[in-house]
């Protein structure tokens, strides 16, 4: 009868245990992105394996947001080997993301998105001075990101760049390419078309990320500028020093 009725609170225990991990809200998930990126899952419904939430960035203070929900769906066949597996999908990206989470890591699949520039206002100084519009193109490699920092390429195209504090529209096209592994990492602007031309580069370390370069418009185009570069730095000559400095 001992056995018996071990087994029976055994089988009650799973099953509890079954029933609470299947109807896992979806916040839980929103607090594992929250807790290893700027990421944030916000006004999160459904559960922690099927389920849409509001996909936002933080700067640590305030949170922008991207227009329509992100879903997402359980991989089963990854979630076999004890990782959560998970597909995402977005009307920004694509196709289905792949992630992945072992407890110490989010793994993210190769991808492309497109979003809005004004996204980067979560940036800070500048970008939320000068009210930027156009359009991101964001591509990258298969990624990780951990407490110890993240492991990737990502690639960045600014395309038909704009700004709230300029008339002049578009002000060009600009690429940043981001190489990161752990806490340590670099990036490169460049310019691919003017009138504005923007040229720098810069060095993460310890999760703080620090960018130096220059700011110049083509010759003819520089008085129609002159306003817009002002606010982006101090002038040397014709030109506008670029000193950001941002942390991950």
């Amino acid at each position: 009868m001992r056995r018996v009725r071990l087994w029976g609170v055994l089988l009650a225990t799973l099953a509890v245990i079954v029933t609470v991990a299947w109807f896992a809200p979806a916040t839980w998930l929103g607090n594992v992105v929250a807790e290893h990126s700027r990421f944030r899952l916000v006004y999160p419904s459904g559960t922690l394996w099927s389920g849409s939430a509001v996909l936002g960035i933080s700067d640590g203070k305030t949170t922008r947001v991207l227009p329509g929900r992100v879903a997402w769906r359980v991989r089963w066949k990854e979630s076999m080997y004890g990782r959560l597996g998970l597909a995402i999908e977005h009307g920004t990206v694509e196709q289905a993301i792949r992630v992945s989470y072992d407890g110490r890591m989010i793994q993210l699949g190769a991808g492309k998105a497109l979003w809005p520039a004004a996204m980067l206002e979560v940036l800070g100084t500048p970008f939320n001075t000068i009210s930027p519009g156009g359009l991101l193109r964001i591509r990258w490699t298969e990624s990780r990101l951990s407490s110890e920092g993240f492991d990737g390429t990502v690639q960045v195209d600014w395309d038909d760049a704009q700004s709230a504090l300029s008339p002049v529209a578009p002000l060009g096209d600009f690429r940043v390419v981001v190489n990161a592994t752990g806490r340590q990492g670099n990036a490169r602007l460049t310019t691919l078309r003017g009138p504005l031309l923007l040229e720098g580069q810069g060095q993460m370390e310890d999760g703080k990320f620090q960018f130096s370069g220059t700011a110049d418009a083509e010759p003819e185009m520089r008085s129609r500028l002159n306003g817009l570069i002002g606010v982006l730095g101090p002038r040397s000559g014709q030109q506008v020093l670029l000193n950001w400095e941002y942390r991950t």
